[in-house]
């Protein structure tokens, strides 16, 4: 009786221990926690930079990454009814927002970013005005070199840095000089 007592009082050890591991790695968990106190940093930079895009929207997200997206009537709104426009701005915001949190968070910095036809859709002139203030700002503060591939030819308003010309002839895509109209 008493090898068996021993051994129930083992399982039930065993068992308590497995409950709290199994809560641990649940959705409630460490997991949950760690998301809580990087929740307010996140969200805040997110308004941050929705800010400086100048959108009508506030993005949130809660600790399972759900969003939650209101727009100027604080109404709260899928993310499909918003424009192009618009949408590209949350886009953006999150794109900016993760990169800082990687950085902040994960200790690895990446000083080269690069944004295939960014400027080519959605935007207007005030829009792209916008970001390449964003891009700008991280270039000063972060040390990032940002490259913009973009086939609108008004796009070089934009450039505050050097612009790398490529044309495709014949199915081959070569560097040649740019030459301003």
């Amino acid at each position: 009786m008493d090898e068996v007592q021993t051994s129930v009082d083992k399982f039930r050890k065993d068992i308590s221990k497995l409950d709290i591991v199994k809560y641990i790695v649940s959705e409630e968990g460490v997991k949950s926690f760690i998301v809580h106190k990087l929740l307010e940093l996140l969200n805040s930079k997110m308004l941050t930079y929705l800010r400086k895009l100048d959108s009508n929207s506030i993005c949130i997200f809660n600790e399972y990454f759900e969003e939650e997206i209101t727009n100027e009537k604080n109404k709260i709104c899928s993310y499909y009814n918003f424009s192009g426009a618009e949408r590209k701005s949350i886009d953006l915001a999150c794109l900016f927002t993760f990169s800082d949190m990687r950085r902040l968070q994960g200790g690895v910095k990446y000083n080269v970013s690069i944004y295939d036809e960014l400027f080519d859709s959605s935007f207007d002139e005030k829009g792209i005005e916008l970001i390449t203030q964003i891009l700008q700002e991280r270039t000063e503060e972060l040390d990032e070199c940002s490259i913009v591939i973009s086939h609108r030819k008004e796009s070089i308003k934009a450039v505050t840095g050097e612009v790398v010309y490529i044309v495709k002839e014949n199915g081959i895509s070569r560097r040649v000089d740019y030459i301003e109209i």
